[in-house]
C-alpha cells in the first residue's frame, strides 16, 4: 500500500505537488469544471515530466458538480461529455493509471426507475467509453449513493471493455450500501480496477484514515480478489494521510493479505 496514490485537486498543486515529488508518492489528481477551463498544456506536461523523472504514475478523478453521465437535458449531456472528453486528453498527458467517474445516480430520484438511469447513462457513455479505449486509459466508475452494485454491473457488462471497471469506495459503501460487503465483493470482484480508501462512522463522509471508523477493512482485504490498477487514498490532510498509511500495514499484516 506504499505505493497508493493520494488526492490531490488540481487547484491546490502549488500547496502540495513539490511534496509529492518529495516524498515520492503518485497523486490522484482531481479537476473540476472551471480547472478545465483554465488548464495550461505546458504546465500539464511539466507535471507529467517531474512525476516520470521520479517514476510515478499519478490518477485522474474526472468532474462531476454539475455534470451527469444519467442526464436527459440535452445541454447537460453536452458539457458532461465535453468535460469527461477533456479529462480523458489530460489523462493521456500525463501518462496516468486511469480516471474515476461518478454514476449520476441517486436512489432518491431514481428508485423504480433505475431502467431510466441505466437507459441514459448507456447512451451518454458512449463517446467517452470509445475516446478512453483509443487512448488506452482505463475509467473507473465509483460507487457513491449506490444501495446495491446491480445497476453498475449492468452498465459495465453492457460495455464489455478492459478499460472500464470498477472504481469501489470503502467510505461511500459504509454509509449507503444495503447489501453485505461480501455480497458487493462476490459480485464485483472481476470489475474492480481501483480502489478509494477511506473511512467514517457510517452516516456521514468525514474521509477519516482507514481503521479509524466502522468499515471492515481487515475483512475486506482478505475477500478482494480485484486485478487493480491504481489505489488511492482519499484523506484531505497530511497528519491523516500518514495514519491511514499506518494503519494498512498493520491491517494488512494482521489479515496476512497484499493489494
Amino acid at each position: 500500500m506504499e505505493k497508493a496514490n493520494i488526492h490531490m485537486p488540481y487547484s491546490e498543486r502549488k500547496k502540495y505537488f513539490d511534496k509529492f515529488l518529495e516524498y515520492k508518492i503518485s497523486p490522484e489528481i482531481f479537476f473540476n469544471g472551471n480547472d478545465l477551463d483554465k488548464i495550461n498544456y505546458k504546465e500539464i506536461e511539466d507535471i507529467s515530466k517531474k512525476l516520470s523523472e521520479r517514476g510515478l504514475k499519478p490518477s485522474v478523478h474526472a468532474p462531476y458538480n454539475d455534470i451527469n453521465i444519467s442526464a436527459s437535458d440535452k445541454a447537460i449531456i453536452e458539457v458532461t461529455q465535453k468535460r469527461l472528453l477533456h479529462t480523458i486528453e489530460l489523462a493521456k498527458i500525463l501518462n496516468a493509471s486511469g480516471i474515476v467517474i461518478h454514476p449520476g445516480y441517486d436512489p432518491l430520484r431514481f428508485r423504480l426507475m433505475e431502467d431510466s438511469w441505466f437507459n441514459s447513462a448507456k447512451k451518454n457513455l458512449e463517446s467517452i467509453i470509445k475516446k478512453a479505449e483509443e487512448s488506452k486509459i482505463y475509467l473507473a466508475i465509483e460507487n457513491i449513493f449506490e444501495e446495491h452494485f446491480e445497476y453498475l454491473k449492468k452498465l459495465l457488462l453492457h460495455f464489455n471493455s478492459k478499460y472500464f471497471g470498477h472504481c469501489f469506495d470503502t467510505g461511500h459503501f459504509n454509509i449507503f450500501s444495503k447489501i453485505s460487503l461480501e455480497n458487493w465483493l462476490e459480485n464485483m470482484n472481476p470489475f474492480i480496477i481501483s480502489l478509494h480508501l477511506h473511512d467514517n462512522l457510517g452516516y456521514l463522509d468525514q474521509h477519516l484514515p482507514v481503521g479509524d471508523g466502522s468499515f471492515p477493512f481487515k475483512f475486506f482485504f482478505t475477500k478482494l480478489k480485484a486485478n487493480l490498477k491504481w489505489v488511492t487514498l482519499e484523506m484531505h490532510n497530511e497528519k491523516s494521510v500518514f495514519r491511514c498509511l499506518q494503519n494498512i500495514k498493520s491491517l494488512k499484516t494482521s489479515a496476512n493479505e497484499s493489494i
